[in-house]
């Protein structure tokens, strides 16, 4: 009787043995099939060395109220360029091969008698020389002079005219086109004077100097 009850409770025994040796090999199998969890780091706070923002602070210090050349200022005022120098006036000199060259340059364009100022800007010189039928263009660098043996007449539309005395005769400011000219005559020979860089005054003391330098 012993006997039975004995091999009873081993068979019993190594039934529980292999369900849980199996209950245990299916747990294993489905931890392995899952993937192991890497561990989330902490949330840290980056800064930049030498660059931390006071509380309350939107720009950095030393940016603000900066502006750019060209923008507008305090008061809405535009930057204004800076301002030309003034010309100023003086003695015009001029070497032995220019006065040779005006001289055969007023010859081709049968100028018997041509002038050339003795003042004007004190760093003017003469930068072109020019002739067509009868009239002689000496271009300096702040100005234009024409000479010829015939009246000059203005390339466009007249639109005002008005005397002037100057101290070697009477000269007449005419505007055509919106640019005034200086015309005047020295004994046979006509000469209109020009300049965007000289004033009407400045110009008429060119013209008071103009002289025979042959």
């Amino acid at each position: 009787m012993k006997t039975k009850k004995h091999a009873h409770w081993m068979r019993t025994a190594a039934l529980l043995s292999a369900l849980i040796l199996t209950v245990t090999l299916t747990a294993c199998k489905k931890e392995a099939a899952q993937p192991p969890k890497t561990p989330e780091p902490a949330p840290t706070e980056q800064t930049t060395p030498g660059q931390t923002t006071p509380p309350g602070q939107t720009t950095p210090p030393g940016q603000a109220g900066q502006t750019t050349p060209g923008q507008t200022g305090q008061g809405g005022e535009a930057a204004k360029p800076p301002a030309e120098a003034p010309i100023k006036m003086g003695q015009l000199q001029y070497s032995e091969l220019e006065r040779t060259t005006v001289a055969t340059t007023a010859k081709t364009a049968s100028v018997p008698t041509y002038y050339l100022p003795e003042r004007g800007a004190s760093d003017d010189k003469i930068d072109q020389m020019g002739t067509s039928a009868k009239l002689l263009t000496l271009k300096y660098y702040k100005m234009t002079i024409m000479e010829s043996p015939e009246e000059i007449k203005p390339s466009g539309k007249v639109e005002s005219k008005q005397e002037v005395k100057l101290n070697n005769g009477t000269g007449q400011w005419i505007t055509a086109d919106g640019k005034a000219t200086l015309h005047l005559k020295l004994d046979k020979t006509y000469i209109a004077l020009s300049s965007d860089k000289l004033s009407q005054a400045d110009l008429q003391t060119v013209a008071e100097s103009l002289a025979n330098l042959k």
